[in-house]
């Protein structure tokens, strides 16, 4: 008899139960910081240890669980043994401690009651990190005759700047810390502070307009006169047309995801 022939299996590959698992949790955490950008003007940041401790409970079944997930061919090397687990670790502590912090403000504001109130404005102050820029704002309002230190967005600099008073809504969470969810000034005002964010970005990072095509440049001149391996024409000249593309779609996804993330981290806030 003549042996059956099996057919390539069509069957798509699948996450799985697990990767479903971990993919919700990155959704919660991203919806949850988005939320709190949209909805939250200002709040106070303070540390907790005790909601470290529970983050980092969180940590130590969800770092073993993605490296089960991930399997042995992520370890590379001897040192991948150590250093993977620490960066797994310090990234589930670092999301679920601040998640929680967020959705503390959230719950707040959608059950708790809150001031209408009108405070001086003392001090507005922009905050950056070495290598991501603008991060957000500082605030610092006068309530109760004491000075608060408010935590803002990327734009809260650019609009709350002008005004030697604000009206706003004072609350104050679960966990004892005061947040502002509505700042009354005019709709008009606020898209300035956004155009005026989105102008500063531009010229600190107006290199990156430069960089892309100078990147696609090099790439090109590259492999269309320096070629790892010598090709006939034809096929180099095919090679070179599929890479050319490729890397034209992968700095267009990136550029666009940047663009994306300033959006729904700046601009929308």
């Amino acid at each position: 008899m003549a042996s059956r022939t099996k057919k390539p299996s069509t069957k798509r590959p699948s996450i799985g139960f697990g990767g479903y698992i971990l993919l919700i949790y990155w959704l919660i955490c991203l919806l949850i910081f988005l939320c709190t950008d949209l909805f939250i003007d200002l709040y106070v940041d303070v540390d907790y240890s005790q909601i470290l401790w529970y983050a980092s409970i969180i940590s130590l079944f969800l770092t073993p669980y993605t490296i089960h997930l991930l399997g042995k061919s992520i370890f590379s090397s001897w040192y991948t043994y150590l250093i993977l687990p620490l960066l797994f670790f310090a990234l589930y502590l670092s999301s679920a401690y601040f998640t929680v912090l967020k959705l503390d403000f959230l719950f707040s504001a959608s059950f708790k009651s809150e001031q209408k109130l009108v405070l001086p404005v003392k001090d507005v102050q922009r905050v950056f990190a070495r290598k991501a820029g603008n991060v957000n704002s500082n605030v610092t309002l006068k309530y109760r005759n004491q000075l608060i230190l408010f935590t803002g967005t990327r734009t809260s600099y650019f609009l709350l700047k002008p005004y030697p008073t604000l009206e706003v809504n004072l609350g104050k969470s679960y966990l004892g810390t005061y947040y502002i969810t509505d700042i009354n000034v005019p709709s008009q005002m606020r898209w300035a502070a956004r155009a005026a964010y989105l102008q500063d970005w531009f010229t600190r990072h107006y290199w990156l307009l430069i960089a892309l095509p100078l990147i696609m440049l090099f790439s090109w001149i590259k492999d269309r006169y320096f070629p790892s391996k010598i090709v006939a024409m034809p096929n180099a000249k095919n090679s070179f047309g599929i890479l050319f593309r490729r890397v034209a779609v992968i700095l267009i996804i990136i550029f666009a995801l940047g663009i994306l993330g300033i959006l729904l981290l700046g601009l929308l806030t």
